[in-house]
């Protein structure tokens, strides 16, 4: 089976002048300086700040143990609090699979049409994004990671009155909106929480500037920044799983999977960066657990500022 290649920065080694109660440095002003250089190697804070909509386009793979899926997806973006992801699976000339996962405002929903097979449920680049815990499965199975969307708000009371146990809309929505928070920080380096500088990393390849956010589910997420260029190179932070003997649905006809309860170390990376509009935005975005990278997007076209129609975000 092919795989995946080694992430360009794989393991870094963070390095802090100063060590606070929780093992970094944390300071305010450098970090909102940093982010500033960042937004001005991207595009500058003019082009950056007229960014109201945002469309991606592309295809992904997915290899999840022995389930090797591919598929091309959209996400729309509207600010300050629209997000949609679709992502179709499937064989040509059979039924595909279309997986919806999408927030307007403080909604959080998730949605299954179709039934294209194996690998129509999918995660998103943070689909960590669909929450919980973003990992694939120890196993070999062809079981979706953890992250994979559950029902949420009525889809998941829905699933509670078919006999499952559902989850904890407030605790989907936090993970959603965490998981929107850091593409807008990979994307287009917008945080609406602090952000700060907690140290210098190295890997073999170079070094990066560490920049700490905590988003809605209150895990740090840390965002590593090319010392030189201050071209943003990788996000890494830890997702924490459902409790033990959590059961999900949906994949087979409904065969639960049990959800890990370990800790997961996820990172994405975003590299061949090009100008859009006069933002450089990445075409090659890569997802990772535990140093193991599983699933790579490739974008085809970037639409910035796009009108979208009313239905957008409902559908």
């Amino acid at each position: 089976m092919l795989k995946f290649g080694r992430i360009r920065w794989p393991l870094f080694t963070v390095l802090a002048a100063t060590v606070a109660t929780n093992g970094f440095a944390q300071d305010t002003a450098k970090g909102a300086a940093q982010m500033a250089s960042a937004r001005a190697a991207i595009g500058g804070e003019n082009r950056l700040a007229g960014v109201k909509t945002l469309q991606l386009t592309g295809t992904f793979r997915r290899v999840i143990g022995t389930n090797d899926t591919e598929g091309d997806f959209e996400v729309f973006l509207e600010l300050p609090d629209k997000y949609l992801r679709s992502e179709k699976t499937g064989t040509p000339g059979q039924p595909s699979t279309e997986t919806i996962e999408a927030l307007i405002g403080a909604q959080a929903r998730d949605v299954v049409r179709g039934g294209g097979g194996r690998g129509g449920r999918g995660g998103v680049i943070g689909g960590d994004a669909a929450g919980g815990g973003d990992a694939p499965p120890a196993d070999n199975s062809d079981a979706p990671a953890a992250a994979d969307a559950a029902p949420v708000g009525a889809d998941a009371r829905a699933a509670a009155g078919r006999g499952g146990r559902g989850v904890d809309p407030d605790a989907q929505r936090r993970a959603r909106q965490a998981d929107v928070g850091r593409l807008m920080l990979m994307l287009l380096l917008r945080s609406d929480v602090p952000v700060t500088w907690v140290g210098i990393a190295e890997s073999p390849d170079g070094k990066a500037d560490v920049l700490e956010a905590r988003f809605a589910d209150g895990q740090p997420t840390r965002l590593f920044l090319d010392i030189t260029s201050h071209m943003p190179l990788m996000l890494q932070w830890q997702s924490v799983p459902a409790p033990a003997g959590a059961r999900r649905g949906g994949q087979r006809g409904g065969r639960g999977q049990t959800v890990p309860t370990e800790p997961v170390t996820s990172d994405m990376t975003f590299s061949d960066h090009r100008e859009v509009n006069g933002i450089r935005l990445p075409y090659v975005i890569t997802k990772g657990a535990n140093g193991q990278t599983f699933e790579r997007w490739t974008i085809t076209r970037y639409r910035v500022n796009p009108s979208f129609n009313a239905e957008t975000f409902t559908r």
